[in-house]
């Protein structure tokens, strides 16, 4: 991963649009597409389904958003249509679910992304299991537990934000002018990240061995062990189409290469087509957003893999 944010003057948001738009070289339809449903009696559910299905084969590009034109450290846009990463997509699709209107879609994307909506590097939700997910309850509902039914377990970490910050090099600022001492800048972003102190954080996940029930008799080896499984069907049919699923990694040790070890690493969208669970999300793999039958995605980690499970987070309005 909030106070609310103050409407902005209409005159002003249209502004932002247009400026944002042509900045970021964002795509108007995604737009247009919010203003289209507005009037429907389409579900939460259904809108993430249509606005998410609208960016479908967009390109991934990590880190592609910051914090506009007078961010102090990273001047990407605020927001865009044309590439996203794994949680910039998931952001966009829940903004514009959240919208009435196209007008409101900057200051919904502002509040997600940001801690009570104030524009900073620092203010930023980076982290998802100590940010996003948290600092967002007011629009989700962590609904692990109801969906895992007595299968759910959690994943501990300590998501050290300090040690963070000071393994940043200089490709952490983005959008800069040429003539911008960044040696000067890193200096100052290493000392952003002073005040902070490790943080422990616990997140509740549903482990892959409750969704593939292993059969002991037939698992012989490696191999086997992937194929000789059942799916738990009724665990995938409590996953509420539009849920936001984000991937665990207890402990996961990364620290000698960003400073802190992480918990989760990718997010992404549940979507139900034809009877059948899918994962929508812009794939670092596939470079692009793309669907991906849920259980196929989870069973390439069964085996030897650091991802243990998923955490559901329901959207509530």
């Amino acid at each position: 991963m909030l106070s609310s944010i103050c409407k902005l003057p209409m005159t002003l948001v249209l502004t932002s649009i247009a400026l944002h738009a042509a900045q970021s070289h964002a795509q108007p339809e995604f737009l247009t597409l919010i203003d289209s449903i507005a009037n429907t009696k389409m579900t939460t559910a259904n809108r993430m389904e249509v606005l998410s299905a609208s960016l479908m084969n967009r390109p991934y590009v990590d880190g592609n958003l910051g914090e506009g034109e007078k961010g102090r450290y990273d001047q990407d846009p605020l927001f865009r249509f044309d590439a996203f990463d794994c949680t910039t997509y998931v952001e966009t699709v829940l903004a514009g679910a959240l919208s009435s209107h196209a007008q409101d879609f900057p200051q919904h994307m502002q509040k997600i992304r940001y801690q009570q909506g104030i524009v900073s590097f620092v203010t930023r939700n980076h982290f998802t299991s100590a940010d996003w997910i948290p600092n967002n309850q007011w629009l989700l509902e962590d609904i692990t537990a109801t969906v895992g039914q007595g299968f759910e377990r959690f994943a501990e970490t300590v998501i050290d934000k300090k040690a963070w910050y000071q393994a940043m090099s200089e490709d952490r600022l983005q959008g800069l002018s040429a003539t911008v001492n960044k040696q000067t800048l890193l200096d100052d972003l290493h000392q952003e990240g002073l005040p902070f102190s490790p943080e422990p954080v616990k997140t509740p996940y549903i482990p892959l061995t409750a969704l593939f029930i292993v059969q002991p008799a037939r698992a012989d080896t490696t191999q086997s062990y992937v194929e000789d499984t059942d799916i738990n069907q009724a665990l995938l049919d409590r996953i509420p189409s539009g849920s936001i699923i984000s991937m665990v990694r207890p402990n996961y040790d990364v620290k000698q290469w960003i400073g802190t070890n992480l918990n989760v690493t990718h997010q992404s969208i549940a979507i139900r087509k034809d009877g059948r669970l899918y994962l929508r999300h812009a794939s670092q793999l596939q470079r692009k957003v793309v669907d991906e039958r849920f259980t196929d995605y989870f069973s390439k980690y069964l085996i030897n893999s650091s991802l243990k499970g998923f955490n559901i987070q329901q959207p509530t309005f």
